[in-house]
């Protein structure tokens, strides 16, 4: 995170390193130190450590003396220091849990999505496997039905061929037929007339004879 700029000489440090470098007794009493002279404080990305902006002129004062008898006021100063001490090193981590907690509901509500989208894609598989098996019979059967069809038009087009042969068959043997009457005819016709002849003959004959 960025740091705040102090117009006079700083150095960042932990609330361990503040303790130790000033001599107070704990951490908690470092950060005590910090909130009642505000210094700037920050979070270190990498550690999530919290560091405060510690003033040139503090540091160089060295450590402050111990003092021989505490008032109950101070302990109970200390005490509320040590929890806002516990509370601010805790806060990054609630900031973190928090973030990642709402990762984690973001990624749970992506994954139900993404099962929804799973059972929706299935679902319409199914239905299109369905719909692609009824075609598929639907196509079987015409096939079928087309096949049994070409098995008849075959079957009626060889009965006409064979009709069709018969037809021929007896237009040939009707000209034969119309052929040995005519030719019937025509000996019937000139046995007729040679019988005609052979009649005015016979009468020329006998006219002759009684003359």
């Amino acid at each position: 995170m960025s740091e705040v700029v102090s117009p006079f000489p700083t150095t960042w440090l932990t609330y361990q390193q503040v303790a130790e470098r000033l001599g107070l007794r704990s951490a908690s009493a470092a950060a005590s130190r910090a909130r009642r002279a505000k210094w700037p404080r920050r979070i270190q990305n990498d550690t999530l450590e919290a560091e405060v902006c510690v003033p040139t002129e503090v540091l160089a004062a060295g450590p402050q003396k111990v003092r021989a008898r505490r008032q109950p006021v101070h302990a109970e100063i200390d005490g509320r220091a040590a929890a806002e001490a516990v509370a601010a090193a805790v806060a990054p981590l609630q900031a973190i849990i928090e973030t990642l907690s709402g990762e984690l509901k973001a990624a749970r509500d992506a994954n139900d999505t993404l099962r929804e989208q799973v059972a929706t894609a299935r679902a319409e598989s199914a239905a299109l496997k369905g719909k692609t098996a009824a075609l598929e019979a639907t196509l079987d059967r015409e096939v079928a039905d087309r096949r049994t069809l070409q098995q008849q038009i075959d079957h009626v087009r060889r009965e006409c061929q064979a009709a069709q042969g018969l037809v021929v068959q007896a237009k040939v043997e009707n000209l034969d037929e119309r052929r040995r009457v005519q030719t019937t005819e025509d000996l019937v016709t000139r046995l007729k007339h040679e019988l005609r002849e052979i009649e005015q003959a016979n009468k020329r004959r006998r006219w002759w004879f009684w003359r």
